[in-house]
């Protein structure tokens, strides 16, 4: 509130600031009279003065009164705001957290490339100002730089990127386990000032790479700055870098860190890693036999065990069938023990020809293997009556002169006629329950074909 009182409130000395206070009497002058009385005689001076003072008053602070109102709009507004870029920013440094080891060792080794890069054009331009191409040369000669970063690490097309380089540290102690093959940690730190000496001077050389051909070394490049980087480093206890350590196989999925070059490139001698590779690759030439002879032996069990199986399998798929067999012969027993049941007790229901005057039917029964037959049938009787006549006739039953003794119709069972009889003028198959004398074509008299059902 005090900024609209001093803002839009009069300049009057007698602005009473504080409640309670009193006001003030103005002045007298030497010949007695007040100073009211002397605004009153300058009065008119005193408004023109008061108005054009008022009007530059305004035209100064108008500005400044719209610059306040702004910038608490856009405090305001910030603060409503940053709930949201907070929230923004968790997840840009969650997204930052989680990316993927292989993309982290693909922009170390995109900086590095372009860092041995810059080195090298920075070298060329120094000799090139000097004069002295050959002394140059020679340098880099000595100093062992015979490839360039790119054409090994690159990557895409590099050397070693794609079989020999591993994309977390995780991955690399599971290879060298698996593998049974020596491991090269290289920890850069890009906050040094020759950090790109092990770069150009070691990584990049011949021998160093002659080594890693020779002894199948699997490789991993991390930087201290990020979080893998730092985990790894504080796990091998390093105190100085860049750092150059070699992990092997010591005992069954048992990896240690055999030995270690941190500090100055002065501590380094290809020498001094030569005689560590060899001296240590025997020992992995044991474990890889070790591991071939378990796995050839893992083999020769599973081989076994295969062929024991499947002998067990046949064995049993054999005693499933011989069972399945005896089952099947069981029942194909029990059906036609039911079956010879059910023709003696058909045998016993049939009835004998009608005697003359009868209403009956003269039917000429010819069989599939030619046989003709030729009977009488009740007129009044089903035609299940001329089947069950044929089938005791296919069964031989018909001729036997031995009276059977009486056997009743066994229980839950339905037999199954297998042919069909057809009259053959016109062609029409004869149903099982269907009156005799309702079929034209065998009553009175007629001729009755016999045809097999198709199984």
């Amino acid at each position: 509130m005090d900024i609209f009182r001093h803002t839009f409130g009069n300049n009057d000395e007698s602005f009473i600031r504080i409640p309670g206070a009193f006001r003030e009497e103005p002045p007298a002058d030497l010949d007695g009279r007040t100073e009211d009385q002397n605004n009153n005689t300058n009065e008119p001076a005193q408004d023109r003065g008061g108005r054009s003072k008022s009007v530059l008053h305004f035209l100064f602070q108008a500005p400044l009164i719209v610059l306040y109102y702004l910038l608490n709009f856009i405090v305001r507004s910030s603060r409503l705001l940053k709930p949201l870029l907070r929230l923004h920013g968790f997840y840009q440094r969650k997204h930052n957290r989680l990316l993927d080891h292989s993309s982290q060792l693909h922009r170390l080794l995109e900086n590095l490339e372009n860092e041995a890069q810059a080195v090298t054009c920075s070298e060329a331009n120094g000799s090139t100002d000097d004069g002295s191409n050959s002394e140059s040369t020679s340098n880099n000669q000595n100093s062992g730089v015979q490839f360039s970063f790119g054409s090994l690490y690159n990557p895409e097309n590099g050397t070693f990127s794609k079989s020999i380089m591993q994309n977390s540290y995780t991955e690399l102690l599971d290879a060298c386990s698996a593998q049974v093959k020596f491991g090269v940690i290289y920890l850069h730190d890009p906050l040094l000032d020759n950090h790109m000496d092990y770069v150009n001077k070691i990584l990049c050389s011949e021998a160093f790479v002659n080594m890693i051909r020779k002894y199948q070394v699997l490789l991993w490049y991390g930087d201290v700055t990020t979080s893998e980087g730092l985990q790894v480093s504080n796990a091998l206890k390093i105190r100085q870098y860049p750092l150059l350590g070699i992990i092997s196989l010591k005992a069954e999925k048992k990896i240690e860190l055999i030995a270690r070059v941190e500090g100055s490139i002065s501590n380094y001698t290809t020498q001094d890693l030569e005689t560590i590779f060899s001296k240590n690759y025997p020992r992995l030439i044991q474990l890889r036999q070790q591991r071939q002879n378990i796995e050839m032996q893992r083999l020769i069990r599973q081989q076994q065990d295969s062929r024991y199986q499947d002998s067990l399998r046949r064995d049993q798929q054999r005693d499933s069938e011989r069972l399945e067999q005896t089952r099947r012969d069981q029942r194909e027993l029990e059906h036609q023990r039911t079956e010879n049941q059910w023709l003696l007790w058909r045998k016993s229901q049939l009835k004998p020809e009608p005697s003359p005057g009868k209403d009956a039917s003269k039917v000429a029964i010819r069989l599939e293997n030619g046989q003709r037959l030729v009977r009488k049938f009740d007129a009044s009787l089903p035609t299940e009556e001329i089947y069950a006549f044929i089938e005791l006739q296919l069964h031989g039953l018909l001729n036997s002169e031995d009276d059977d003794p009486p056997v009743d119709r066994p229980a839950n069972y339905q037999h199954q006629y297998g042919f069909k009889l057809i009259t053959p003028v016109p062609r029409r198959e004869i149903g099982l329950s269907t009156t005799i004398s309702d079929v034209s074509g065998i009553y009175p008299s007629g001729n009755i074909v016999m045809e097999r059902l198709d199984e």
